[in-house]
């Protein structure tokens, strides 16, 4: 029998007739680990729950699509489970779903059993094993995950029980890997290190070169820093910068503005 195959006869064992819904909204502790990880169906599906006036119905249909084989859904029920903010948590059934889609190449299950890892949510924390997972991730494309990673190499650990050190070199890397590849924070992560020489020689042009590309996809930070550095010596290109940031939400960059104007 295929790894497939016997994926699916556990599904559906695993997968309860019925979810145990909360008798309240979800409060602050939920809405902050709603968070955890990511669903393969952003956007629609958390409209969906969030509007849903029978969430076992919505379960119903998750659960039809996994049994049918829809790795999506499949993922979308592990990352419901690990947040618990629809339904009452449950991260070991989390993770077994999140295994079985990533088995099945799901990038966004990789990423998700990354987070699950970092935070210790039913297993022990494992950065080792979350840096596993986010590399998986972005092999298979979720160039998110590149993000991930190159904050993990940076993180210092307190726990003396975690295996872990850092590793500036190794998190640049992740980190130009994905800006390689169009991630736009990545971007930003380069272009910052490159201008100011953190971590690697300093080389104006290159990170004034990525610092645009990230702004240029609404990054507010690429943004900030390229009307910081051209405040001091190009007037035109400081305003331009200056008022994009603006528009993005900036508060420095309206400081500054309402400095300029007084």
């Amino acid at each position: 029998m295929s790894a497939v195959s016997n994926i699916h006869s556990l599904l559906a064992r695993l997968l309860p007739e019925q979810v145990i819904c909360p008798p309240t909204p979800g409060g602050r502790r939920q809405r902050l680990f709603a968070g955890v990880g990511l669903p393969s169906q952003r956007t629609l599906l958390v409209s969906r729950l969030d509007e849903a006036p029978d969430l076992q119905a919505v379960y119903a249909d998750l659960r039809h699509q996994a049994l049918a084989g829809n790795v999506a859904a499949l993922n979308d029920l592990g990352w419901i489970w690990l947040n618990g903010k629809y339904w009452r948590a449950d991260t070991v059934l989390a993770g077994h779903l999140l295994r079985m889609a990533a088995l099945q190449g799901s990038a966004a299950a990789w990423f998700n059993l990354g987070q699950q890892h970092y935070f210790g949510k039913g297993v022990e924390t494992s950065y080792v094993q979350a840096a596993e997972c986010y590399r998986q991730a972005f092999e298979r494309g979720m160039l998110h995950a590149a993000a991930a990673l190159g904050d993990l190499y940076e993180e210092e650990v307190c726990d003396v029980g975690l295996d872990w050190q850092v590793d500036l070199p190794r998190a640049y890397q992740w980190f130009f890997r994905g800006a390689e590849r169009g991630e736009a924070r990545c971007r930003f992560e380069v272009g910052y290190r490159l201008l100011h020489g953190v971590c690697v020689a300093a080389d104006i042009k290159a990170g004034l070169y990525w610092l645009e590309l990230a702004a240029a996809t609404g990054v507010m930070q690429a943004a900030e820093e390229l009307a910081v550095h051209f405040s001091r010596f190009d007037a035109a290109r400081y305003l331009d910068w200056r008022d994009r940031a603006v528009q993005m939400g900036s508060t420095l960059a309206l400081a500054m503005k309402l400095e300029d104007q007084g």
